[in-house]
């Protein structure tokens, strides 16, 4: 009875606040919200199987109760706040965050947990002080009261009893620290932050609220101090430590002054966390160990590859910490089993990643840049993440700082900052490098043939001509200085530069070796401090251009490049535009809001459409070509605008060859019934389709980190056929194992020796296609382990019409350093979830791998209707 009397009183209270509700504007005409994804990382609340991730502008719901396959089971998505996210809590049966916009606005968004699996925003509201100009931190949620952090207007505090959906607050005082983490441990609530001074230093305070009407602000003594050398501090009692260039211990029960309990230098650290008598220090290559049992002396003990690089919030947990970091890998860690071999239990990808920058849709998939590793490829509408593409570049964000990239038939450039230009592989299931250049500080890029273009802004500008024609080699060509690039954009011998310090440059480039200037084009383009253009993009033909300057939307007339004529516009003041074009169709974007224009006539645009931006202006606006805008806000995540038309349902498999075939539901795949031998690169058997076997790129196990290629072995793959073996020897050492006589397993027919011997393939990657959709599956595996190399994974991911829906993993990790020797069984399964599509597949440190391993007895389960 309680239960369903607490569900009607959310539901009174979140209609009896609707009014109070501020949410953005969705977007009107042609701008309708689509969704927002991803966005930067704050601390998560965790509430038993469920982490509640805050990500730009939205909260997602993740389901760990299995820590090794977690799966997202909602976002807020189409209910984005009115700001940027920048702390989330929770009490009772609600999340709070708090949010800041643009425009100096802030508030708290709160969200019902009446279903924990499905956060809903049920009210907002930016009164709790009253200036208009707000900046709001953290926020805390203990003892029935919410406690708000404003660098600007100080410390609040309100009654979450009184009225849970809209307290009313009292100010405890006024700081000009912005405290940007906190956490609470009982009548504490610690708060983290960095000074405004010349010099930052880093701030560490708490609040004592064990009379939380009145709580009492405490100076602690958990790292004062350098910024640098105390980066993140972190309250784990009895200890509060600090992580940066040193780590550092103190007791965060006594005043601030003085020195910490002990102190060791290390090497740079953005964050960590303590377990038992250990501290795990998250840096730049790696995770390093130490000894805190004696806390007056830590030593550094060992250190562990597990990248952490970009850790962006760190959470303890009871056998180890879940990290979030910017390069997109919330990874689940276990330092329990080993304490001094921390083990990644689960990886996966949150769909827009933390700072996505730029889309592009190749063979009906959806590519975004990562600004802090390079592309994911994803579902067009979904964006569930497919495959990664991370660059193999040095642990370091600034190298690996990718700002933009320009897609060029089945080919990527990417630009990083640090490093320089990366050519990618587009045609095959996962991208892949094919070569490299570097050209520290490239920004811009723009691609056409067998030519790239690379532009500069840090130490003055520079055009360069790259020659791709081969691209394992780029080739530098012909150069020319520029103040500065933003963008560039080019179209048959043309180069068009925007350039925010002189306006559109032009250039012929017909001469790959001595690029010319032919025209500079700023015509009412400059504001009154003399900036000019800062985007461009050109339409489909390359005769007219839209160009983003701070005081609007300029269109330019190409039909002679060399003579850029302006032919119509939208007037704007003091703007950080971005911009695109497509067709008759021109979209406008700066803090004041993203705008649709119908430039049927471009001297007279017709607005059609606009929406909120909350205050910030993108990085980038990319019109997708499928009816949809994407702006990339730099925190605030990817907003997706518009619609696409729904696609056909597929065909009824059970009548796609015209007979009526049996349902898998409850079957068992034996193999026992087929021929020993190859069984081709595709077949299909008991209801079920195999195909693409071992179609991708990936490495080796091995300290060789030798790659592979797709396809067959006499071409240098790992082989693409399944294969049928008679494992009549596994089965006499694993009696109780699977089924005898035969099992799956994968490679090069040719490598297959008729008889009782064993040969067991390697497997990347595999497909199966299911006759009719079933509630779960199952499979028997036989392996080697992989001895001393470690953490190799096998994955059974479940897809539903090709958006993944579920999966699970296995480690075929062994400590036995003679383990990749020895043959081991295991299974997989995936239950809980509808399903037609199946993928079975390898992979070591994010990339495709192949260990050696065989299949049997699959079993699939139709659903109770």
């Amino acid at each position: 009875m309680k239960k369903v009397l607490s569900v009607l009183i959310c539901m009174a209270l979140g209609t009896a606040h609707a009014a109070a509700t501020a949410q953005a504007p969705a977007g009107s005409g042609e701008l309708p919200l689509a969704g927002v994804y991803g966005g930067a990382l704050k601390d998560p609340v965790i509430a038993g199987d469920y982490v509640y991730v805050p990500s730009g502008r939205i909260v997602s719901a993740w389901n760990y109760a299995d820590p090794a396959a977690p799966v997202l089971v909602s976002s807020t998505r189409l209910t984005p706040a009115s700001g940027t996210l920048r702390g989330l809590t929770r009490w009772g049966d609600y999340l709070y965050a708090s949010w800041q916009a643009g425009d100096d606005s802030a508030g708290v968004a709160v969200y019902s947990l009446r279903d924990p699996a499905r956060p809903e925003l049920v009210n907002e509201f930016s009164d709790y002080a009253s200036p208009a100009y707000k900046n709001l931190w953290t926020l805390a949620a203990a003892n029935g009261y919410l406690y708000l952090f404003d660098a600007e207007n100080g410390i609040y505090f309100g009654d979450l009893a009184a009225d849970a959906l809209h307290p009313t607050f009292t100010r405890l005082l006024r700081t000009p620290v912005p405290y940007e983490r906190s956490q609470v441990d009982g009548d504490r609530i610690y708060i983290s932050g960095t000074t405004f001074s010349s010099e930052p230093v880093h701030v560490c305070s708490t609040l004592d609220v064990a009379t939380p009407s009145a709580p009492v602000f405490l100076d602690t003594h958990c790292g004062h101090g350098d910024q640098i050398e105390n980066f993140r501090s972190r309250i784990q009692a009895p200890y509060a430590a600090t992580f940066g260039l040193k780590f550092s211990l103190y007791d965060p029960a006594t005043p601030a002054g003085g020195g910490p309990i002990g102190s060791i230098d290390t090497l740079p650290a953005t964050d960590g966390f303590l377990a038992g008598n250990y501290a795990y220090s998250l840096g730049f290559d790696g995770i390093d160990i130490h000894d805190i049992s004696n806390p007056a002396a830590p030593t550094t003990v060992g250190s562990s590859p597990v990248r952490a690089l970009g850790a962006d919030a760190v959470t303890p947990l009871a056998d180890g910490a879940l990290v979030l970091t910017s390069t997109d890998r919330f990874i689940r860690l276990d330092v329990a089993t080993d304490p001094l071999d921390p083990i990644e239990t689960s990886v996966v990808t949150p769909p827009g990643g933390a700072a996505a920058r730029d889309i592009a849709l190749v063979n009906g998939k959806a590519l975004i840049l990562q600004e802090n590793y390079g592309i994911t490829k994803v579902d067009p509408v979904s964006f569930e993440t497919l495959s990664r593409f991370d660059a193999a570049l040095p642990e370091a964000l600034n190298q690996r700082d990718f700002e933009q990239f320009a897609v060029d038939g089945q080919r990527a450039y990417l630009v990083a900052w640090g490093y320089g230009l990366i050519v990618a592989d587009l045609s095959f299931d996962r991208p892949f490098e094919l070569g490299r250049l570097e050209f520290p500080y490239a920004s811009a890029v723009a691609a056409s043939g067998n030519y790239a273009y690379l532009g500069t802004s840090t130490n003055g500008g520079f055009l360069q001509v790259v020659d791709v024609s081969v691209p394992e080699k780029p080739v530098l060509r012909g150069s020319l200085a520029v103040p500065t690039i933003n963008r560039l954009q080019v179209h048959g011998n043309y180069v068009y530069a925007a350039d925010e310090l002189s306006g559109i440059h032009v250039f012929d480039v017909s001469d790959p070796d001595a690029p010319t200037q032919v025209q500079l084009w700023n015509d009412g383009c400059a504001d009154l401090g003399g900036y000019t253009a800062r985007d461009i993009a050109l339409n489909e033909t390359g005769t007219l251009a839209a160009v983003g300057c701070p005081t609007g939307l300029h269109l330019l007339d190409l039909s002679r490049p060399a003579s850029p004529t302006r032919v119509g516009g939208y007037a704007a003041e003091w703007a950080n535009a971005r911009v695109d074009i497509r067709g008759d169709r021109a979209w406008y974007a700066d803090a004041n809001g993203l705008r649709a224009f119908d430039i049927t006539t471009p001297s007279a645009p017709a607005l059609v459409g606009e929406t909120s931006l909350v205050g910030f202006a993108p990085r980038r606006l990319r019109a997708t070509g499928d009816g949809r805008v994407v702006a990339f806000g730099t925190t605030t995540g990817m907003h997706v605008f518009g619609q696409i038309e729904p696609t056909e349902p597929p065909a009824d498999r059970l009548f796609a060859d015209g007979f009526d075939v049996a349902p898998p539901a409850g079957a068992v795949s034996t193999y026992d019934d087929l021929v020993e031998g190859t069984q081709g690169t595709s077949f299909r058997y008991n209801g079920v389709t195999y195909r693409e076997v071992n179609e991708v790129h990936g490495y080796w196990p091995g300290p060789e980190h030798e790659p592979f290629t797709p396809g067959s072995w006499l071409d240098g793959g790992l082989g693409n056929e399944f294969l049928i073996e008679d494992s009549s020897y596994l089965f006499n050492d694993f009696p109780a194992f699977g089924s005898s006589p035969n099992m799956m397993t994968f490679g090069a027919g040719e490598l297959v020796i008729a008889g009782g011997n064993l040969n067991i393939g390697p497997l990347a990657s595999a497909w199966l296609d299911l006759d009719e959709v079933a509630s779960s599956a199952s499979m028997q595996l036989a392996y080697y382990e992989n001895g001393p190399w470690g953490g190799i994974s096998i994955h059974l991911d479940a897809y539903k019409d090709g958006v993944k829906v579920g999966g699970t993993q296995l480690s075929i990790t062994s400590t036995d350093p003679n383990g990749r020797d020895n043959v081991t069984t295991n299974s997989l399964s995936v239950t809980g979830v509808e399903f037609d599509s199946l993928h079975l597949y390898s992979q070591l440190d994010g990339e495709y791998t192949a260990p050696r391993v065989m299949v049997d007895d699959l079993r699939l389960t139709a659903p109770v209707r």
